[in-house]
Order: structure tokens, then C-alpha cells, then sequence
């Protein structure tokens, strides 16, 4: 049966609302994003600086994101974990946008 306004209505009752969950997304990715930017652009352009020249740029960026996530040392771990954190942060909006557009609502 088809009928008039957003989803969110029907939702109401239920405990999870989708506009806080959009906020939450949007607010957490967002801040995700905001971290992992700068030490991204740093990573790249130390590097640059120091170590691409022997392999190029992207052989470095491999050879960064090979580096174990826990217990790993260095400029490649600095840049692999600054990487997933953007990556992480990236999804979060992605989702947020998605309950926006799924449930109607503007957070």
C-alpha cells in the first residue's frame, strides 16, 4: 500500500531512530576523515622526500599498506593506519547518506 511522507514514521516506535543514526555517521566520519587527512597528505610528502625514489611513489604506497596494522613502526605503519582510518571515516558518510536517502530524513 503505498502512502505519503518519509519511512521515518513507521519507525518511530522501534528505539533507533534513523536521523540520529545519520548524524552519528555523518559526525563520526566526518571526524574520521578530518584525522586521517592531514597525516595522509604528511605521510606522502615525507615519502616523497625520503624513500620513493628507488621504487616510484606507488611501489612505496604497497609497500606501506603490507606493513602489519598492529605493531608496526615507522612512516609506511603512520600512513597504512592513517589510510584505514580515512577509509573507515569514508564508509561512515557513505552509510549516513544512505539512511538519509533510504529513510527520508535530513540530518
Amino acid at each position: 500500500m503505498a502512502h505519503s511522507g518519509s519511512d521515518v514514521d513507521a519507525y518511530v516506535g522501534s528505539g533507533v531512530r534513523p536521523k540520529r543514526v545519520a548524524r552519528a555517521g555523518r559526525w563520526v566520519g566526518t571526524a574520521l576523515l578530518g584525522a586521517a587527512g592531514p597525516a595522509v597528505v604528511m605521510a606522502l610528502l615525507v615519502a616523497l622526500t625520503r624513500d620513493v625514489a628507488v621504487g616510484g611513489l606507488f611501489g612505496w604506497i604497497d609497500g606501506a599498506m603490507a606493513t602489519p596494522l598492529v605493531g608496526g613502526t615507522g612512516l609506511s605503519w603512520a600512513f597504512h593506519v592513517a589510510a584505514v582510518t580515512g577509509l573507515a571515516g569514508l564508509w561512515l558518510v557513505g552509510f549516513a547518506l544512505v539512511v538519509e536517502g533510504y529513510f527520508g530524513v535530513e540530518a
